[in-house]
């Protein structure tokens, strides 16, 4: 299965940071008081592996998360660290795929426009 993923920041204040993930013809959004743009990401990742079954595949318009964990870039931002080791374990037992696709082809994305 595909699993599409996006997550937003909240940059403002009053501003609601969300994600949202795509699988089949669910879809699941969330909202946070305060998150910055790639602990979203990582939130709306780690959503994504909760249901991901072995060999699905998830798809995100993010290269920060992709090269911290697929090709080994470094976790500088502390607040990301724990995110991280999160999302690598899980990815690490249910045996997914991570790919990068251009943001115009992440329905994820779609979605979160429309909140």
């Amino acid at each position: 299965m595909k699993i599409y993923i996006d997550g937003a920041g909240s940059l403002f204040e009053n501003q609601k940071a969300k994600i949202a993930v795509v699988f089949g013809l669910k879809s699941y959004t969330q909202t946070f008081d305060r998150l910055t743009n790639n602990e979203a990401e990582y939130k709306a990742l780690l959503k994504a592996l909760e249901v991901a079954k072995e060999n699905d595949e998830i798809l995100t318009d993010s290269q920060l998360l992709v090269g911290q964990l697929t090709k080994n870039y470094k976790v500088k931002a502390e607040n990301l660290i724990p995110l991280y080791k999160q999302a690598k374990e899980m990815m690490g037992r249910k045996r997914v795929k991570l790919t990068w696709i251009p943001r115009e082809q992440n329905l994820a994305g779609k979605i979160l426009e429309k909140i």
